[in-house]
């Protein structure tokens, strides 16, 4: 130690210490444990198409449109699976607010498309809103169309990204549209048109 240099630790002992025998391979895992994994996947996938739901409870496009009911401000029923059976024109629903700006920009192009087209019902139902703000913005736009409030079940059942939302449905109950935003007349004619 007189070189004023630390010591070099001896490597010599952390080498490995040989073994008798050559090293084998590793345990394989045991087959009864992935039968079973196996087993119950595919038990779980059977029960999902065995128990799939063929009327979603959320509107798809492609999908049938799910039912609801909802009472017109002017106090009329609307019934959607009553209106594909005995009426059978295709529907435009809308979905509006109160509150949503948007909504009373599009309202005006929305009635003109209801005057311009007899042969499909159009439907407004306000979501997440108040009856008596519902009710009175109603008053206030004077739509040529009906408009009506939506319970829990019906916003659950058409889901939005925002508002307004604007669902076409053909004259067999199948949703074939959605637009997400504000519409023109010229937008929603060529969505039920091309739909």
């Amino acid at each position: 130690m007189s070189s004023g240099k630390w010591p070099l630790p001896d490597t010599r002992a952390s080498q490995p210490v040989p073994t008798d025998g050559a090293p084998g391979p590793l345990p394989r895992p045991s087959l009864k444990l992935t039968g079973v994994f196996i087993g119950v996947l595919l038990a779980g996938l059977i029960a999902g198409w065995i128990l799939r739901d063929d009327n979603p409870t959320q509107a798809l496009v492609g999908a049938a449109a799910p039912d609801f009911s909802v009472e017109t401000f002017d106090g009329k029923q609307f019934r959607l699976s009553e209106h594909i059976s005995e009426d059978g024109r295709p529907v435009v629903l809308n979905l509006w607010a109160s509150w949503c700006i948007p909504c009373r920009t599009e309202i005006p192009e929305i009635s003109a498309f209801s005057v311009n087209h007899p042969d499909v019902k159009v439907i407004g139902v306000a979501v997440e809103d108040r009856e008596v703000n519902a009710r009175a913005f109603a008053d206030e736009v004077d739509a040529t169309y009906d408009l009506a409030l939506g319970g829990d079940d019906f916003e659950g059942a058409y889901p939005r990204i925002g508002l307004p939302a604007t669902y076409v449905i053909d004259s067999d109950g199948v949703v074939t549209a959605v637009h997400n935003g504000i519409l023109d007349e010229e937008t929603l004619r060529e969505l039920v048109v091309g739909s």
